[in-house]
């Protein structure tokens, strides 16, 4: 993970970010919008006192890219970068069509979304994601939540709970499918955000490939999988199911039955494939929440803060 919010930026611009007082740890987005004052949202939003034009979103974008911009068109097709750390950097602006799919020509809008590894957030709720036989085995979980609430850092300390072996779990191989390189902070290949003693990631290409290579070849005994909700998405879990093998799977939503207007989702939900739903919520004070259901429908945890990372 960066070290310092300046290291978004290039050179000429990182003046104002040095005189800030702010910090990677506490800030959870930084929204640029052409010809508008920069806010950040940290605790609450903050606006800050200047405003970068089309020439400055275009150097923070070949900053982000090394300067090699064709090397990331395919992440630009999908509307963000990832970046070293697990950050992802959505980009939007005008786009143009191009073989058959759509490409930002001109970037004017930049939120950059700063990942981050809360070790111990899960810990509430791992108790109720083991079996009843006290063995310490992993439930198939779908995580569903707004976005921005933050699924995927719970995702990510599961992960690293059940690969180690903490809060009553065994300790087991785990295998991680990072397509987007932003729940491993996968970068060249290498997690950069701790997932665990025994977590092996597969970056880039779908879920079911890297489920089909891990399947194949290291033999997890929970794979993760973030954001799903595709028709392949749903197959690629089902193989998992079948090859013996629990699921840890995030998917965007207000409530269980928000989850279950995706067809494919619901075809999931229905087939009970999911021992566990985790729905997370938050409050006016941005506080957040969470409630367990299992696969019949009935809550087995009620509202409940969901606490921060251990210190």
């Amino acid at each position: 993970m960066c070290l310092e919010l300046t290291d978004f930026f290039p050179e000429r611009l990182r003046y104002h970010w040095t005189t800030l007082g702010l910090h990677c740890e506490t800030v959870r987005e930084i929204r640029i919008r052409v010809d508008r004052k920069v806010r950040v949202v940290a605790e609450h939003e903050i606006t800050l006192p200047f405003v970068y034009g089309e020439r400055e979103l275009e150097d923070i974008f070949r900053y982000l890219c090394h300067d090699s911009v064709y090397a990331y068109d395919e992440e630009r097709r999908q509307g963000y970068l990832s970046v070293e750390g697990g950050h992802r950097v959505g980009i939007t602006g005008e786009v143009t069509r191009v073989d058959g799919g759509y490409l930002v020509k001109y970037i004017r809008y930049i939120n950059i979304r700063i990942a981050h590894a809360c070790k111990g957030i899960a810990r509430t709720v791992a108790p109720y994601l083991q079996d009843a036989g006290g063995r310490g085995q992993p439930l198939n979980t779908l995580i569903i939540s707004p976005p921005g609430l933050g699924k995927t850092t719970l995702l990510r300390d599961l992960i690293r709970i059940v690969s180690n072996g903490e809060y009553g779990f065994r300790g087991v191989s785990v295998g991680v499918i990072d397509e987007r390189g932003e729940l491993a902070g996968a970068y060249r290949g290498s997690a950069t955000l701790d997932c665990g003693e025994r977590t092996d990631v597969v970056t880039g290409g779908d879920k079911g490939y890297g489920i089909a290579i891990l399947v194949r070849t290291f033999s997890p005994r929970v794979i993760a999988i973030d954001e799903i909700g595709k028709d392949s998405d749903a197959a690629a879990i089902v193989h998992a199911g079948v090859s013996g093998c629990a699921v840890f799977a995030t998917a965007h939503g207000n409530s269980l039955e928000d989850v279950m207007k995706n067809k494919r989702l619901e075809e999931l939900i229905m087939l009970q494939i999911f021992d566990r739903f985790i729905i997370l919520s938050s409050d006016e004070k941005d506080l957040r929440y969470f409630e367990i259901w299992n696969r019949e429908g009935v809550r087995i945890c009620g509202r409940n803060l969901l606490q921060g990372p251990v210190s």
